[in-house]
């Protein structure tokens, strides 16, 4: 049997469920090859998630690849700002969005945004100063609460720098790095004193929306709030507050 024909009873199968585990997979690869190995399955997992056959979506839960991948729009001011580091600082690790990525999924759209920005941490404050030199307007240096509440909230647009989280999970937007949805959803929910017009009820409504929209791997998603030190709260709030169901939450 040709790999296509396969790929094909495959989707038969499996096309109309939501989601279908690693289980369920390869009982339905021994039924062609009855002496698959574990290496050659695996293979068989990493040949179908290369060509965009299937998605994770927890750590042993797959879904057809039916949603499109979240990838943000990247404005003028977050290009230049990208482009200005970038000469300076070759080498320099970094990620730039516009909270204007957030308004396809919510009820209530701010008027004003702000440009997140976050390199390193050894240099916040070499980049900060740069940018400030270079003429970026409204340009803060990791702000507390009350600076946000007395000059950041009453700007059109300002732009933010903070520490980018390592092993953060990142995506290029043509050659500017950004966020995935993961690394957006989570920050949203770890960062309230920055993003207050995102929380309670909105911060609900975003997280459906994105995964009724959008491919999110719950995987990366939980691995990334626990590197921030959250994962365990976020999945409360998710389990509480948002329609994600229970066993592609709690399969991690």
């Amino acid at each position: 049997m040709t790999a296509n024909i396969l790929i094909e009873q495959l989707r038969e199968k499996f096309i109309d469920k939501g989601t279908f585990s690693r289980d369920e997979l390869y009982s339905f690869y021994r039924k062609f090859e009855p002496d698959l190995k574990e290496t050659t399955f695996r293979w068989r997992i990493y040949d179908l998630k290369a060509k965009n056959i299937i998605i994770p979506i927890s750590k042993k839960l797959f879904s057809f690849s039916n949603k499109p991948a979240f990838i943000p729009e990247i404005g003028a001011a977050e290009e230049n700002i990208f482009y200005k580091i970038e000469q300076q600082y070759p080498t320099l690790k970094q990620c730039i969005w516009s909270t204007k990525a957030v308004t396809e999924f919510m009820l209530h759209v701010p008027s004003k945004f702000l440009t997140v920005l976050e390199v390193e941490k050894d240099a916040l404050e070499s980049v900060f100063y740069f940018l400030k030199d270079a003429g970026i307007p409204n340009i803060y240096l990791e702000p507390e609460e009350k600076e946000i509440e007395l000059y950041i909230s009453e700007l059109e647009a300002a732009v933010i720098i903070e520490s980018l989280t390592t092993k953060a999970p990142t995506q290029h937007a043509g050659k500017v790095p950004t966020i995935t949805i993961e690394k957006m959803l989570v920050d949203l929910y770890c960062d309230k004193k920055i993003f207050v017009a995102y929380q309670g009820s909105e911060l609900a409504h975003i997280i459906n929306t994105a995964y009724n929209r959008y491919i999110i791997d719950f995987t990366r998603l939980f691995y990334y709030a626990k590197r921030r030190g959250k994962d365990k709260l976020f999945l409360e709030f998710l389990l509480s507050k948002t329609d994600i169901p229970n066993f592609i939450l709690n399969d991690r």
